[in-house]
């Protein structure tokens, strides 16, 4: 029995050591004949986990903490010793993975398609993302998009409700992710903008102010946004505004920079940088004066020839002018305030507007207004920014029910039915989406216990 059992010693550790943990733990099998042999299999076992953590896979970890909770239940584990020890320890990490792993099934649970119903489609998204580079063909790609999923949710949980869109809770099916959040019932800015043709000064100091809060949020938590438009910008029910779509945002590194080796965006409010490849915290403040710009005049400050044959030509064609904007702004200017004009606003009042634009459409990202000195422009004289989302807004949001479609433009067809919840599963079989589930008010709670422990 003794030589038997080194022979499987050895090939265990020789298995583990090589990473071919399922042969491992293949090979320690035979020997669940008494406590020593398995005390002594599970601490070679241990000893591999350990020092290659990082390169195992999910199914392999799942796979040798079965056979712990196996040995476990056959109570084999009843000698004392360092072996002993290093497996019980062992045995306690394993029973909080599972603890953790049957919240976490329960949480999905909770949530599927049966509990909602489907009342009409609001419209769908469409993003640039053009490949600088792709070194790893598909799987890369896929991989990106995998993460821009998980980014926008973990963003979504993550940031001030006050300011941004709140998640509801998360889910999944065999094809579909569901990210359910809160409805805000005042529609975008871009519907107002482009149902009234402009917005006053007024009204766009106000919502460049609350723009500028919820940005700063974004940048405290570590990200850039990179996708800054007035899609993005919705309206509660009270008027003010909340951002959302925080799929493309990403976190800067030690230099504030966010890399990406995908140019990736909205083109018409993408910073020159950002055609580069690279975004900082400046982008999202260059994309922060195209949107002022929009506003005052509903219009881009960007002319885009009308016999661009692809989307390709167009984005060229913005690119080149965003990063000569200090030659094309003087002209846009003049055209906001001549459109400003018509809505009664005063040239010494128009100015404010001028100075802060000048000082954010700065084709060099150094020479470009920060977030502080955003602050300090004259065109938010009078706002106090701790206290905007105390202000009533400029724009009043009427509507007859919590249902009212008012500020939504409903495209013309038959809203798609969810699929049935027999259909759910919480585990896919690739563990490309483990995890993904999440329940809002769960999230908040853990994450409110978690920040109380450490006082």
């Amino acid at each position: 029995m003794i030589c038997s059992c080194g022979r499987c010693i050895l090939r265990v550790q020789t298995c583990a050591s090589q990473g071919h943990f399922n042969e491992a733990i293949h090979a320690c099998l035979p020997a669940l004949h008494g406590p020593q042999e398995v005390v002594d299999i599970i601490g070679s076992l241990l000893a591999a986990w350990q020092a290659s953590l990082k390169k195992q896979k999910r199914e392999q970890q799942d796979a040798m903490e079965a056979l712990v909770s196996e040995a476990a239940a056959h109570g084999l584990l009843l000698r004392q010793g360092p072996e002993t020890a290093q497996a019980a320890k062992f045995f306690a990490r394993a029973k909080e993975a599972t603890r953790e792993r049957k919240e976490h099934r329960d949480q999905v649970d909770r949530w599927s398609t049966a509990d909602f119903e489907t009342l009409a489609i609001l419209g769908k998204a469409r993003k640039l993302q053009k490949a600088k580079r792709m070194p790893h063909g598909k799987d890369h790609y896929k991989k990106k998009k995998n993460a821009l999923a998980f980014n926008e949710r973990d963003a979504l949980a993550g940031l001030s409700a006050r300011w941004c869109t709140t998640l509801l809770c998360a889910f999944q099916d065999a094809r579909n992710l569901f990210m359910v959040m809160e409805f805000l019932q005042g529609g975008s800015l871009t519907t107002h903008i482009t149902r009234r043709g402009r917005l006053s000064l007024e009204e766009t100091a106000f919502y460049m102010a609350e723009l500028i809060e919820a940005v700063s949020v974004v940048h405290r938590y570590g990200h850039v946004h990179r996708d800054l438009k007035p899609d993005n910008m919705m309206l509660g029910a009270k008027g003010h505004l909340k951002l959302l779509d925080f799929g493309l945002s990403a976190a800067r590194d030690e230099s504030g920079v966010a890399k990406c080796d995908m140019i990736c965006g909205t083109p018409e409010y993408m910073s020159p940088e950002a055609f580069e490849g690279y975004s900082s915290c400046k982008s999202d403040i260059w994309a922060i004066g195209v949107i002022t710009y929009e506003c005052l005049t509903g219009l881009l400050p960007f002319d885009v020839p009308s016999d661009t044959r692809t989307v390709m030509d167009k984005v060229d064609a913005i690119a080149e002018q965003a990063c000569s904007m200090e030659e094309v702004l003087p002209e846009k200017l003049q055209l906001a305030r001549d459109r400003q004009f018509v809505v009664g606003t005063p040239d010494s009042e128009f100015s404010k507007a001028r100075m802060f634009l000048q000082g954010v459409l700065r084709s060099n990202d150094a020479e470009r207004l920060s977030m502080a000195d955003c602050r300090e422009e004259a065109l938010f004289d009078g706002l106090d920014f701790a206290s905007l989302h105390q202000m009533p807004p400029p724009l009043k949001i009427k509507v007859s029910s919590p249902t009212d479609l008012t500020y939504f433009d409903v495209p013309d067809y038959e809203p798609e039915p969810l699929p049935p919840p027999h259909n759910m599963v919480a585990w896919d079989p690739s563990l490309e989406w483990a995890n993904f589930g999440l329940d809002g008010q769960v999230y908040d709670a853990t994450r409110k216990s978690r920040r109380e422990s450490k006082y």
